[in-house]
């Protein structure tokens, strides 16, 4: 699945990443881009984030890769917005973007795309991880009980709540 990000969206709209990005917006990038890094690892999904450098000096959109994830800055009189709108209308179905701007979401999905607002977005990376920590422990305490260690008893989820964090984890 390809995921794309609009970046400041997303930073703008996180509690905890809008309080790093007021300290220092290089910081927010920097910390939304590792949460992002970690996300892909998890799921395997292609993610791109734009930003806008609208602002810069910039003739043309500068292309990274910073945690694994591909980057793309606007050039200068270029918002992500049409960025992401390009990408949108490029035919390419599936496509989910990641943004809480109406107008943005409304136009992706006019085009085919799946447009998720950022702040669910981010309980879904919130909520993977969670996931992940949680089957992590699950895995070493059957280890250990296997190993004849005893840890009191198992605190396993249901069958109907374990489907339940699978499907949001196809996201």
């Amino acid at each position: 699945m390809r995921v794309i990000v609009d970046g400041y969206n997303l930073i703008r709209n996180s509690p905890y990443l809008s309080q790093i990005e007021r300290q220092n917006l290089e910081a927010g990038r920097r910390e939304l881009l590792r949460r992002l890094g970690e996300y892909q690892r998890r799921k395997g999904h292609q993610i791109l984030v734009v930003f806008d450098a609208a602002q810069s000096a910039y003739s043309s959109r500068r292309h990274e890769r910073i945690e694994g994830i591909s980057v793309t800055f606007s050039r200068t009189g270029e918002t992500a917005d049409e960025v992401i709108k390009g990408l949108a209308s490029a035919g390419r179905e599936g496509v989910v973007i990641v943004t809480s701007d109406r107008e943005l979401a409304t136009f992706a999905e006019r085009h085919g795309s799946f447009a998720i607002a950022a702040d669910e977005f981010e309980q879904r990376m919130t909520t993977s991880a969670e996931f992940l920590a949680k089957d992590k422990q699950e895995e070493e305490e059957e280890m250990d009980r296997s190993l004849g260690k005893k840890k009191g008893t198992a605190r396993r989820r249901s069958k109907a709540e374990r489907r339940r964090q699978a499907k949001l984890l196809h996201l």
